[in-house]
């Protein structure tokens, strides 16, 4: 395999994200957590050659003040043979609203932390000892060893010993996704503020088990009226068989955009718990109206669920 890499290389790996909450931003724009690609990504880079693919996956992780992200490059667009790991980290400066999308942030992204490398394929190593002495690294690369080259900068990459990196980008949170803005399809950084971008590229999802997420009321997908059910299994009745009809019930109604979200779970003492989110009261009225005629679907509920145990509340959010 032929691999050529540019010296701008490292600039393109830079346009990440992130930061600490500033204190003009909106209270819906919340970054806590961990965020990950949904899928391979591909980006258009800057090569000896002219404008080449760049295929990666990210992981950004950060809460106030503090960014870490972590990026895997592959050689191939299946995302299945990687090429290097470049990890980082620094600070944010949250500027206030842009026009790419409601709620979107301009925001100012400094890598002055750290930024390490580590080789995955012998190739990209070579690429990297083929710096002088000295001028990436502290030693020469192996594979799979680690280097940090923020203070010895990495010349064949293009980065400068202990020089702070800033990339001008937006960034917009929405339905627990995270977006940056598109990069210039002619590969190369968002390096001055007439760069910051006009539109935004495909999202990376929140993980799971982070910080408790306060959603703003101008989200599509905002709850606003919230129901608790509490009931009891049927006697002899399987819980798998429980959760499976509960199942096929919530697929059915995804199919309508009223219900946003419902979580199924059974207490030690036996008892289920169901909570549904749905975009409003009316909604939820109409499409549980339109269930009692989901003969095929409900079938099998009379001898899993005991229908006298039935207890439900439900709640307005005021959003």
């Amino acid at each position: 395999m032929t691999m050529k890499y540019a010296r701008s290389t490292f600039c393109l790996f830079a346009a990440i994200a992130l930061g600490a909450p500033a204190l003009a931003q909106d209270s819906a724009f919340d970054l806590n957590g961990t965020w990950e690609s949904i899928a391979c990504e591909l980006r258009p880079q800057a090569g000896q050659d002219g404008i080449a693919p760049w295929y990666l996956k990210r992981s950004i992780s950060f809460a106030p003040g503090r960014i870490d992200a972590h990026f895997t490059t592959f050689a191939d667009p299946t995302c299945n043979a990687p090429l290097l790991e470049l990890k980082f980290g620094g600070d944010v400066n949250i500027l206030g609203t842009s026009d790419v999308a409601p709620g979107a942030q301009n925001v100012d992204l400094i890598v002055n932390d750290y930024l390490t490398i580590t080789p995955q394929m012998e190739g990209f190593a070579g690429f990297l000892n083929s710096a002088d002495a000295g001028a990436c690294g502290a030693k020469g690369w192996s594979v799979g060893e680690e280097q940090d080259v923020f203070r010895t900068g990495c010349s064949v990459m293009g980065v400068a010993a202990n020089s702070p990196t800033t990339e001008y980008e937006v960034l917009h949170v929405s339905a627990g996704h995270l977006y940056f803005g598109a990069r210039p399809v002619n590969g190369l950084p968002l390096a001055e503020p007439d760069d910051r971008p006009t539109a935004l590229q495909m999202p990376l999802k929140r993980l799971e088990g982070g910080l408790t997420q306060k959603v703003g009321a101008d989200d599509l997908r905002v709850p606003k009226h919230v129901e608790i059910v509490l009931f009891e299994q049927a006697e002899g009745a399987d819980p798998e068989d429980v959760r499976a009809f509960f199942e096929t019930i919530t697929q059915k109604m995804n199919q309508n955009d009223s219900l946003l979200y419902r979580t199924v779970g059974q207490g030690e003492d036996g008892t289920w718990l169901c909570v549904n989110y749905w975009t409003s009261r009316p909604d939820m009225e109409t499409l549980n109206a339109q269930a009692q005629s989901w003969a095929e679907e409900f079938a099998a509920m009379g001898a899993l669920v005991d229908p006298s145990s039935f207890r439900l509340t439900s709640y307005d959010t005021g959003l």
